[in-house]
């Protein structure tokens, strides 16, 4: 299933208004804040790769990924991950989301991006991850598409929430990544390449 030009990009009323009321609910304050920049991008236009920068996203970058579309949505791949993303996931590197993580657990997040891919609108997700030692890491995640000149979205930025503190993030790696690549919290070196790579 892959969205053609057509399907990849919707008129832009109905587009923004449902987005509008995405940004009006009940969304953590870093998601909202970032939706609401998206929207004021969006009005004028498309939202372009180059407008998933950190000017657009400002103290919440670090709490962002850039993910780019392979294949018109049958995989991705991170680019760019902040530096809480990294603290608390560990730092995935470029490989596909069908390597990096176990197939539950890539369908969901390709269900979601597919969604996105077909309707051109930002998203919200939650998730709850087990640890290989049944601990758990509750967080949400704010999809925000960009378009290319053709109108297809090939990178989109995620803002996650993650409402877990430090403190409480599962010891052991966390279940929903492959057996071979388990992923783990960050360390402080990595943590800080994640926010050096959006410079």
């Amino acid at each position: 299933m892959t969205p053609s030009a057509e399907t990849a990009r919707p008129s832009p009323v109905p587009r923004l208004d449902a987005t509008r009321k995405l940004r009006d609910s009940a969304l953590p304050i870093r998601q909202r804040d970032a939706l609401g920049r998206w929207i004021a991008l969006a009005e004028r236009g498309d939202v372009t790769k180059g407008d998933l920068g950190p000017d657009l996203f400002g103290r919440t970058l670090q709490y962002v990924a850039l993910v780019e579309v392979l294949e018109d949505g049958a995989d991705f791949r991170h680019r760019i991950e902040g530096r809480e993303v990294v603290r608390r996931f560990g730092a995935s590197g470029t490989d596909r989301f069908s390597a990096l993580y176990t197939p539950a657990h890539f369908r969901r997040l390709q269900a979601l991006y597919l969604s996105i891919l077909l309707s051109g609108r930002p998203s919200v997700r939650h998730f709850m991850a087990p640890s290989v030692e049944g601990e758990e890491l509750s967080f949400s995640q704010l999809v925000l598409p960009s378009v290319n000149g053709d109108g297809q979205v090939t990178f989109c930025a995620v803002v996650y929430d993650f409402p877990d503190p430090l403190h409480a993030l599962p010891a052991a790696p966390l279940a929903i990544a492959a057996p071979w690549r388990r992923l783990r919290k960050g360390s402080t070196r990595e943590t800080m390449l994640g926010d050096r790579r959006w410079r």
